[in-house]
Parts: C-alpha cells; sequence; structure tokens
C-alpha cells in the first residue's frame, strides 16, 4: 500500500515538471502556431427552379427575321400522308392485278408483276422462276412483249445456270416507253410460246381511288 502511494507522488511530481517545462519552452504557443486554421464551409444557396409548366407555355424565343416571315408549312404531314397512302396505292394496284389475272382465265397462264423503284428504270426483270422453269423457252431466245395496244416489243430472254434465275434483257426500253413507275403492277399472259401479253395497272390511278 505505502509502495502504490509513493509510486503516485513520483508520477504526480513528474507531470507538474514536463508542465513546467513545456511552459519554460513556450511549446503551446509554438503547436498553435503550426497548426493550420479551420476552413469554414461556405454554403451554397440554391436558387429555386421555376416550375416546367410555366416554361411550356411561355411563347418560344425568335429571331426578329424569323417572326415576321409568313407560317411555314409543316412537311412533316406530308411525309405522314405518303406513308400512309403510298404503299396503300401500291397494294390496291397489286390486287387489281390479280384480279385480273383471274379474270383472264387459265386457257393462258398468267403471272403479277409489281414494280419496285429499281425495275422502273432497270435493264432486266426478273421473272417467276417457277413459271420460267415450266412454260418459257431455253436460254438466249427471243420473246415479244405485247402491249393492251398491241403493239410489240422483242426482248431477249435469260435463264441462270439449272434455271435459278429467269429474267428479260433489254427491259429498260419496254419499262420508259409505257412510263412505268413504282407501285405499278402487271399482268403477264402467255399467250404463245415465245409471246406475253402484258396489262398494266396504275398505282397513280389508284392512288387517286384512296382519297
Amino acid at each position: 500500500m505505502a509502495a502504490a502511494s509513493a509510486y503516485e507522488a513520483r508520477r504526480q511530481r513528474q507531470i507538474e515538471e514536463n508542465k513546467r517545462r513545456i511552459e519554460e519552452l513556450g511549446l503551446r504557443h509554438l503547436a498553435a502556431a503550426v497548426m493550420p486554421p479551420q476552413v469554414k464551409q461556405l454554403k451554397v444557396k440554391h436558387k429555386a427552379r421555376a416550375p416546367r409548366a410555366a416554361a411550356a407555355t411561355a411563347p418560344p424565343r425568335r429571331s426578329g427575321r424569323v417572326a415576321n416571315l409568313p407560317e411555314q408549312p409543316d412537311y412533316r404531314e406530308n411525309i405522314k400522308k405518303k406513308i400512309v397512302i403510298g404503299p396503300t396505292a401500291v397494294e390496291r394496284s397489286h390486287a387489281i392485278a390479280k384480279a385480273k389475272a383471274t379474270e383472264l382465265g387459265a386457257d393462258y397462264p398468267t403471272f403479277v408483276k409489281t414494280i419496285s423503284q429499281y425495275y422502273a428504270t432497270a435493264t432486266v426483270l426478273d421473272l417467276p422462276t417457277q413459271f420460267c422453269r415450266e412454260l418459257v423457252p431455253k436460254h438466249g431466245e427471243v420473246i415479244t412483249l405485247v402491249d393492251e395496244d398491241d403493239e410489240e416489243f422483242d426482248v431477249q430472254y435469260y435463264k441462270g445456270p439449272n434455271d435459278s434465275i429467269c429474267r428479260i434483257k433489254s427491259w429498260r426500253g419496254f419499262a420508259i416507253d409505257h412510263k412505268l413507275n413504282y407501285g405499278d403492277s402487271l399482268v403477264f399472259q402467255l399467250i404463245q410460246r415465245r409471246k406475253f401479253k402484258v396489262y398494266i395497272i396504275r398505282a397513280g390511278s389508284c392512288l387517286k381511288m384512296t382519297n
């Protein structure tokens, strides 16, 4: 017990001695000088945003030059009309051509070909492969296209290896002469071994029907 009391007394004297030396050397003031100052945090004030509804109702800003111009047409509406009307006219011309082919009867084989943008000006016209394998003459022969005015056009006929491709060459002359356009449908009627009667259904006329 006495040993413990003596230890505590020595410890207390040592602490007091250390404090005295610190004061003499001025260590407290030195430590305070080298410590970095505390940085105050700045509070950022946020401006309240205006509600979006108010911005939507405000009139759009325009330059003086644009504001004085007459109202411009909305071309997007025209695009929408073309998207809706165009395919309808093409589908209608194809349907009329199919009905025409049925009307012509089974005595003379027929098939329908709708003109794409490519075939409206192409030099060749591809024909249904199965139809040509069974009914159309061999590769290299000349066949005749007869229009509705009974005017005849001689064109070259081409067959690929194993009848993989069947097409009319020199097609562009017939297409341009008859002013064929995208969406027109043609009925080909094989009236002789080397002769087709061709009926043209205009997509333009079908377009007027849809309006």
